[in-house]
């Protein structure tokens, strides 16, 4: 028993030698397992793949604007060609339209007035000149309006030149203020800023003739001489 027991002895001994110089607190390092990469990531390029997509992006972000760029300068282009082409084809028609219509020439029928005699006619009394209009103007007589000594004739329209220059012959002149011709009748007086419809008497030849009362045949030529 006693020889038995001191190897015993001594391996307990030995085994608490050993625990007592081990370090207290500090656990055994465990050893890392290793980590291995799966077979998609270490074929998909790692952290290069994600560079290489943005690369790619801002490659074909830069060729869309140059595309886009060409194609307006292109629509840009092709809108100059077309308006400088109208513009030319504008001037081309405006510069031969002269050429295809004639000129039409108006064919004056005006006689020519003799001055003198239309000073002479100037001078002519109030019956006188109704028979000149009569007789030359029916058109004109059937307006023509005796205002004291003086003819005025108005037209609803503007006349024909040849009308004007036949009133011109007989010695009427336009009155821009009162919108009609008139003759003086011999009778010159200066312009009056008061109508003369309100110191004379006036009547309508026209109307007197197509009358057939008595009374209406003399008018009151005893008046006094109208300005105009």
């Amino acid at each position: 028993m006693a020889s038995g027991s001191l190897p015993r002895f001594q391996v307990r001994l030995f085994l608490l030698c050993v625990s007592l110089r081990r370090p207290h607190g500090v656990s055994p390092k465990t050893a890392r397992p290793l980590v291995v990469p799966s077979k998609d990531y270490s074929h998909g390029g790692g952290l290069g793949l994600p560079l290489l997509h943005e690369g790619r992006r801002t490659e074909d972000a830069q060729q869309s604007r140059k595309k886009k760029t060409m194609k307006t300068n292109t629509k840009n282009q092709i809108g100059l060609g077309s308006r400088s082409a109208q513009l030319s084809n504008n001037n081309t028609a405006a510069a031969e339209a002269p050429s295809a219509v004639a000129p039409v020439e108006k064919k004056d029928n005006r006689l020519p007035i003799d001055n003198a005699q239309r000073m002479k006619n100037r001078t002519l009394p109030t019956p006188k000149v109704l028979n000149l209009l009569h007789t030359q103007l029916p058109a004109a007589y059937r307006l023509a309006e005796v205002v004291g000594k003086w003819v005025w004739v108005a037209f609803r329209e503007t006349p024909a030149a040849e009308i004007r220059q036949q009133l011109a012959q007989i010695g009427f002149h336009w009155n821009r203020e009162r919108q009609a011709w008139q003759h003086p009748c011999g009778q010159f007086r200066l312009s009056s800023q008061h109508d003369p419809h309100e110191r004379y008497s006036s009547y309508y030849p026209a109307r007197i003739r197509r009358s057939t009362k008595p009374q209406a045949a003399q008018p009151a030529e005893a008046a006094a001489p109208a300005t105009n």
